[in-house]
């Protein structure tokens, strides 16, 4: 009898100290449940769990607010409910932000040729205009092999010695080994208007613009081979492209007014 009436009191104050706990997490102590209704507690056996959703407060009162402990200022906050353990679908510092941008590629080097003739045709300065041109042709050279290097710089050579034929000659060979590198055409059609064969360097021409089309030193070049054959309107139309290409190129038309004058006469 003894015994019992000890037990009894050490039971109650276990159950008041967990039932403040309970009430402070928000959650009821192991072998209770709660009514969602009612403020007192039943013991009973833990139930299966039948529902993956964990609670996380008490029940509100009819005010909205959760009720404080017993023996709780009304001010003090609810401890926080414990943070469920993280997955797939937990947020984290980068929930809702869209996937990294995936790195640019490299621009191949007709890319790059084809954006710098672009910023070319825009160009407002003569010496943006020459800094991209010079941009320009060292992609277009780039592309060529050390033995076609080497065959183009014997080609200047011969050029500076006034050895026009040499230099075509040399030209020549390079073109057998990339034909399809535009600027070896424009060279030689070079090389061919020192030399005086006018006609052989507006076909070099016609083979360096099939390829490359955007190279305003090509449309130039034809221009100065036109105008050196007596075909004006030839000449003036090929200007024309050249300052599509390049504005600066002839920024006060004063080289186009002439070109016009020749094709065309004296305006009246």
């Amino acid at each position: 009898m003894r015994s019992s009436a000890l037990i009894a009191p050490c039971l109650l104050a276990s159950l008041s100290v967990a039932g403040l706990a309970a009430a402070q997490t928000g959650e009821p102590p192991a072998g209770q449940t709660q009514s969602p209704t009612s403020r007192h507690t039943t013991h009973t056996a833990p139930p299966p769990t039948h529902s993956d959703k964990v609670p996380h407060a008490a029940a509100p009162s009819a005010s909205g607010k959760t009720p404080s402990a017993p023996g709780s200022s009304a001010t003090q906050p609810a401890a926080p409910a414990e943070s469920p353990a993280p997955d797939a679908t937990s947020s984290g510092p980068s929930a809702g932000k869209a996937p990294a941008a995936a790195p640019h590629k490299k621009l191949t080097r007709p890319q790059q040729i084809a954006a710098l003739a672009d910023q070319l045709a825009q160009a407002k300065t003569p010496e943006d205009a020459q800094m991209l041109e010079a941009r320009l042709e060292a992609l277009r050279a780039a592309g060529l092999s050390p033995t076609t290097q080497l065959l183009l710089r014997r080609a200047q050579k011969d050029s500076q010695a006034e050895k026009p034929d040499d230099a075509v000659e040399d030209l020549s060979d390079a073109l057998a080994l990339q034909p399809d590198n535009a600027i070896l055409w424009r060279s030689r059609a070079q090389m061919r208007l020192a030399a005086g064969d006018f006609n052989a360097a507006i076909t070099d021409l016609g083979e360096a613009l099939q390829r490359d089309g955007r190279d305003a030193k090509s449309w130039g070049l034809l221009s100065t081979v036109e105008d050196q054959r007596k075909d004006g309107p030839a000449a003036f139309k090929a200007w024309q492209k050249v300052l599509e290409l390049n504005p600066m190129a002839d920024k006060n038309h004063k080289h186009l007014d002439a070109l016009h004058i020749k094709a065309f006469g004296q305006p009246t």
